[in-house]
Parts: structure tokens; C-alpha cells; sequence
């Protein structure tokens, strides 16, 4: 898991708990979310010091989350901002909102990014809110 956590990225906080909320869900809720999303998403995160990170979520194959790319394409690929994503996440920052303002950037897949909700809901409820 600490693999995952990169210093001056606190996004990649985040991305430690949901997959170590993953890791420990039973295999049937693991089947049902991965049916429920079927996407991978790639996160190009940028940090205050203009440093980028990538980050994948394999909710389609694998039921994995991963420091750098996946070694499967990602449905959709998402760019934002450290802050934003920490905002996004925790629910501080509706995705449309952020779409619509350029604080979110989507190349693939768009209506597969609406389920990103449903994701940060079951995988990153408390701990999200750094």
C-alpha cells in the first residue's frame, strides 16, 4: 500500500484507501462494483510545485489501484489538480461542476467518469476528507 503514497501528492493518500478499502471488501461486493463501473481510470494529478503524477484505477479487469499506468488502457483518463481531486473525491467538488469550470479534464470514455461518484462513495467515505 505505501507504494502508492507519493510525497507532495496528497491525492495519492486517497488512492492508498481506496485500495486498501478494496483490498478488503468480500469477493462478491468486489464482483458487483466491478460490474456496477466496468471502467478503468487513469488520473494525471498535478501538484502545487507543477509536478505530475499517474495514478490507475482498474475497476474492469483486475479490481486494482496503481501507482503510474495500468497495464491495461484506461476507458478514461482524468487531469486535475492535487487539491481538486482531494476536493472531488471527499464531495467538496461536484465532477460536473468541475468539468464545466476546466478544473477537470476527461479524454475517453465521459459518461463512464459520472461513476466515479459511486466509487469514492463505497471505496473513500471517511477517509477522503484528509
Amino acid at each position: 500500500m505505501s507504494d502508492i503514497k507519493v510525497p507532495g501528492f496528497q491525492s495519492s493518500e486517497v488512492f492508498a484507501s481506496i485500495k486498501s478499502a478494496f483490498d478488503a471488501l468480500p469477493g462478491d461486493q468486489k464482483a458487483k462494483l466491478l460490474k456496477q463501473v466496468n471502467g478503468i481510470f487513469e488520473f494525471v494529478i498535478k501538484n502545487d510545485e507543477g509536478k505530475e503524477e499517474t495514478f490507475t484505477v482498474d475497476l474492469k479487469k483486475e479490481g486494482a489501484v496503481l501507482k503510474g499506468k495500468g497495464p491495461n488502457k484506461a476507458d478514461a483518463i482524468l487531469s486535475l489538480k492535487d487539491a481538486d481531486f482531494i476536493d472531488l473525491a471527499s464531495g467538496k467538488l461536484n465532477g460536473q461542476k468541475a468539468f464545466m469550470s476546466g478544473k477537470l479534464k476527461i479524454r475517453g470514455q465521459m459518461m463512464l467518469a459520472t461513476k466515479l461518484d459511486t466509487v469514492f462513495k463505497q471505496l473513500a467515505p471517511a477517509k477522503a476528507k484528509l
